[in-house]
């Protein structure tokens, strides 16, 4: 979504206060005292509470930036006409949502098995909103007006979030903000001091902090939804995924060209798992809905094909039942089933492929704990 002119000068005018005043880590990213401070958020007892069995747990922070003149609504000029509160309670759906697919997605092939054991589960164990701006770091472009990535150090260190990261082993930090003028979010960047940054987004291993142990910032819009939050996950997985095929077989043909499917080109392959961008059917990028179907193995991968084909085409993932968060199912229902759907497919928790004579990990492991698994030498097949 295009920033409005009037967005663009005010965030512009914004952004000037902020690199002129020299106290703004304290008084808030605009250089002048915010109209209402910083609070630390209840946690809804569904974000707290990790999903029943799941092998592994993934302890969350959360911080919101909500920019308001007057305390009551939020600044329309950057995220549009609403009050803060019922900017919240969208934020909190968002949340539930996000942590229920991420769960979801780590039952292998959850969709055939009911029973199928989560390997991620996921605890929210604190959550902040800063109602102000925020602070722009790095510039990250612009021609006509300045563009720049969030000032992610300042705000870590503001929120504590070493703390969190050291002594509450919280591996994972969702920053809900905004891509309006003058903000450019980052989707997914890690920091590691067990293998650097391998991140999907603008790998930089001095634009965050590097704490004692690996924890991934996601940079959420909060004028999207749900499904651009996972998107971001997605494009982590494929990140650390392809990092662990290369470190181990020297390339990632196992995890880009056999999992996801890709050709000696480069280009997308219909007919295997499919990626981020592309289900098994699909025609370009984004082609969620597409009806087209197309014979896939996704649904009994094994790296040499011997697995079964199935045709599939989107009510394949789109007519699957969920039991979503608070009984409704989103808007984009389509696409968050892929996301769902695509994940159930990689091999988790009792997975049973073969890869020669070797048999697949869980690759749920990499993103339970990148630092153990790197130390342990884990790879995808054993």
């Amino acid at each position: 979504m295009k920033p409005q002119p009037i967005q663009r000068l005010v965030v512009a005018c914004l952004l000037l206060l902020w690199g002129e005043a020299s106290n703004a880590a304290d008084e808030g990213a605009s250089g002048t005292r915010p109209t209402r401070a910083p609070e630390v958020d209840e946690i809804d007892p569904f974000l707290s509470t990790p999903a029943a069995g799941a092998l592994y747990e993934i302890r969350v922070m959360i911080i919101n930036y909500i920019p308001t003149t007057d305390g009551t609504n939020v600044d329309k000029t950057i995220l549009g006409k609403s009050t803060i509160a019922d900017f919240k309670k969208k934020l909190l759906l968002f949340n539930k949502r996000a942590k229920f697919m991420l769960e979801e997605g780590s039952r292998y092939h959850g969709y055939q098995h009911s029973k199928a054991r989560p390997s991620l589960g996921y605890r929210v164990v604190h959550s902040v909103t800063a109602y102000e701006i925020m602070p722009p770091g790095k510039r990250a472009g612009g021609k006509d007006k300045p563009e720049f990535f969030p000032d992610y150090i300042q705000i870590l260190n503001r929120f504590k979030a070493g703390d969190w990261v050291t002594n509450h082993n919280v591996k994972e930090i969702w920053l809900w903000g905004y891509h309006t003028a003058g903000i450019v979010p980052v989707e997914s960047n890690m920091s590691s001091p067990t293998t650097g940054d391998i991140s999907n987004s603008y790998r930089d291993n001095k634009d965050l902090p590097i704490y004692d142990r690996t924890f991934v910032l996601y940079n959420y819009n909060s004028m999207r939804s749900q499904n651009e939050a996972v998107h971001d996950h997605g494009h982590q997985l494929e990140a650390i995924l392809s990092h662990v095929n290369h470190r181990q077989d020297r390339n990632t043909e196992l995890f880009w060209d056999k999992f996801c499917g890709r050709q000696a080109n480069g280009k997308f392959q219909q007919g295997r798992c499919g990626n981020t961008h592309c289900p098994p059917n699909a025609k370009g990028d984004y082609d969620y809905q597409n009806m087209s179907l197309v014979g896939s193995d996704c649904e009994n991968w094994t790296p040499d094909r011997s697995g079964k084909l199935k045709e599939v085409n989107a009510k394949t993932w789109g007519d699957i039942s969920y039991a979503w968060p608070e009984g409704t199912e989103p808007s984009g229902k389509i696409e968050s089933h892929y996301y769902i759907y695509w994940m159930q497919n990689m091999p988790g928790y009792q997975n049973n492929i073969r890869f020669g004579y070797d048999a697949m990990n869980n690759w749920w492991e990499f993103t339970a704990d990148w630092d153990r698994a790197i130390h342990n030498d884990l790879g995808l097949h054993k």
